[in-house]
């Protein structure tokens, strides 16, 4: 779409006195609006500034200037392109009715979603800070236009209200359609993976249902938090479907629900079979019950097995694993086999990865040496005891179960030896003793193991192993929606129906900020997506407006960092495509 500069000058009478505006007209809905306005001056001084600079006697130079705007053009016009590509407020729309009359604005549902999506991707703010901390500072504000009376937290909400869970699922799955049809999606492969977000729901609110306690992943345990599926495609790393869950509810327990619901709408926007496709998921996700439901519907699966759930095989030698090269220049090692697990034959892969390894074993010293510690501050304790004998003491089965808290991570509890001395049910002394020889025992057979299973007979061991570790985009995605300023946060929403809808944008940023991803990855960038949007959310463009009315717009000054990302990303086209002059980039 061409977004051409239809500007001119048009003259108001205030008071008696006639006054100069440049504006900017374009169409809403179908009709002529003024979509843009900057304030002159008087006309009278205005125009004898613009005869002056256009009389023979006038001193050749540049024409005065009169007025400069800014907006952040960079990261906002690069997510607009893409969204505006996938169509997603014409998606939205759809399948979303409008709401009431009485509430709608002249900004539909989709578009509503689209400025959040971009807003979450770009600079995660409140409904209520919308306008004023994002909007009117974004070439957003040109490129849609809305009032700051449209963009209040009610009117937003009056909009969603509409989005119910139904339309989500039509949404998704026509979304899915446009991705295949841009993008070379994998076939065969899909990731799956979870996780979940702490909120700030009262604890006595029992109008939501999806906000509960459960372990949570950021220590918030403490607080109720929902839990988010995602599904994504292996070859492109592209967030393909998500479902929001309870918060107390298992990985394991959701795992059914979540790849049902992701199969039909996976069938019916890609007119694909069961058999084609391959799940790839971790431990968590990992039952018996899981397995032969995948098993029962043809769908092939890679997953990852508790190795407490196998401890014989991790008895095998490291010397009968053989090397696997990846393709990012580490090496790990594997063990094939085939066994029975939970009454069927499967195929078993053990792996051994060094640089696992390495920060396992870096885990459980810092393990260690913080268990010592507590351990030396316990045996301080018991000590002033014995010497003063104030207080109860110290009994000696609260004493073992502070010590089986401690250790009980990490092994630790494998190679301590502790010994107490009592006094009836009290403890008057206490020792330990870490046993090297059996730490190195533990180290070798349980760190830097992982034990996968797979249907997949006919995949080589560098496939299976290949595909697993893909796993780590889904969960950077995680670690982008989590970070401080990523697309999840703010989250002040208190109804099933509002955090649902707020996953949805934050599915539709993620899915963007994806795209932008594999822009980076085909130039051979390796600056992470959520950097390069920082990087590019500092290109503005300026609006600069002369004397005599005529005005350009054109790209502030880019660092060497910012043309590389620019340049990856086809920023100039964009700008081109937008009316603004790149005057900084290369060509």
């Amino acid at each position: 779409m061409y977004y051409p500069i239809m500007a001119s000058l048009i003259t108001k009478k205030k008071r008696g006195r006639e006054y100069l505006y440049w504006v900017r007209s374009a169409r809403v809905n179908g009709k002529p609006r003024i979509v843009e306005q900057i304030y002159l001056g008087p006309k009278d001084r205005v125009l004898a500034e613009i005869k002056q600079g256009y009389s023979s006697a006038h001193l050749p130079g540049p024409c005065p200037l009169r007025e400069i705007h800014n907006r952040e053009f960079g990261a906002s016009a690069l997510l607009w392109r893409w969204a505006e590509d996938l169509k997603l407020a014409e998606i939205v729309d759809r399948h979303v009715p409008p709401p009431p009359s009485r509430r709608r604005t002249h900004l539909s549902v989709g578009q509503y979603l689209l400025l959040a999506t971009i807003n979450r991707a770009v600079q995660a703010s409140s409904k209520r800070a919308l306008y004023e901390d994002w909007y009117r500072h974004s070439v957003v504000s040109r490129l849609l236009k809305a009032e700051r009376k449209d963009l209040t937290s009610q009117r937003f909400w009056d909009h969603m209200d509409q989005v119910e869970p139904q339309h989500i699922e039509a949404i998704q799955r026509d979304l899915l359609e446009r991705l295949a049809q841009l993008f070379p999606l994998g076939e065969q492969t899909m990731l799956y993976d979870t996780t979940n977000y702490f909120t700030f729901i009262d604890t006595f609110n029992d109008r939501p249902e999806l906000p509960q306690r459960g372990k949570n992943k950021q220590g918030r345990a403490d607080l109720r938090q929902v839990s988010l599926a995602l599904f994504e495609d292996d070859e492109t790393g592209m967030p393909l479907y998500h479902q929001c869950f309870k918060g107390n509810q298992p990985d394991v327990a959701q795992f059914g629900d979540a790849w049902g619901e992701m199969l039909r709408t996976w069938m019916q926007a890609l007119d694909r079979r069961p058999e084609q496709l391959t799940l790839v998921f971790d431990a968590g996700s990992t039952s018996k019950k899981n397995l032969r439901d995948l098993e029962d519907q043809s769908i092939h699966y890679v997953a990852a097995v508790p190795v407490s759930w196998l401890p014989k095989m991790l008895d095998v030698d490291l010397n009968h694993f053989i090397k696997l090269n990846l393709p990012n220049s580490k090496h790990v090692k594997a063990y094939r086999t085939s066994a029975k697990l939970w009454g069927r034959e499967r195929t078993l892969l053990v792996t051994f990865s060094p640089h696992l390894y390495c920060t396992q074993r870096a885990t459980m010293n810092r393990q260690q040496e913080k268990v010592e510690q507590q351990l030396q501050q316990l045996a301080d304790s018991i000590d002033q005891w014995c010497e003063s004998r104030l207080g109860k003491g110290y009994l000696k089965t609260s004493v073992e179960r502070k010590i089986r808290t401690w250790t009980r991570r990490e092994h630790l509890d494998v190679f301590l030896r502790v010994e107490m001395q009592t006094e009836g049910d009290k403890v008057s002394g206490l020792s330990w003793a870490w046993n090297h020889e059996r730490k190195r025992e533990v180290q070798r057979r349980w760190l830097g193991k992982r034990i996968l299973v797979t249907d997949q007979r006919e995949w080589t061991d560098l496939d299976i192993v290949t595909v697993y570790r893909k796993l780590a985009r889904t969960e950077h995605h995680f670690r982008i929606t989590k970070a401080r300023r990523g697309p999840w946060w703010p989250m002040y929403h208190w109804t099933d129906s509002k955090i649902r809808v707020h996953a949805l944008y934050c599915h539709f940023a993620l899915v963007l900020l994806a795209i932008v991803q594999n822009q980076l990855r085909q130039a051979d960038l390796t600056i992470s997506v959520d950097r390069a949007v920082g990087q590019l959310a500092r290109i503005d463009e300026s609006l600069v407006v002369y004397s005599n009315g005529v005005a350009n717009r054109v790209l502030s000054h880019l660092s060497d960092t910012q043309k590389t990302i620019a340049s990856a990303v086809d920023l100039q086209q964009i700008a081109h495509k937008m009316g603004t002059t790149p005057l900084t980039l290369p060509n």
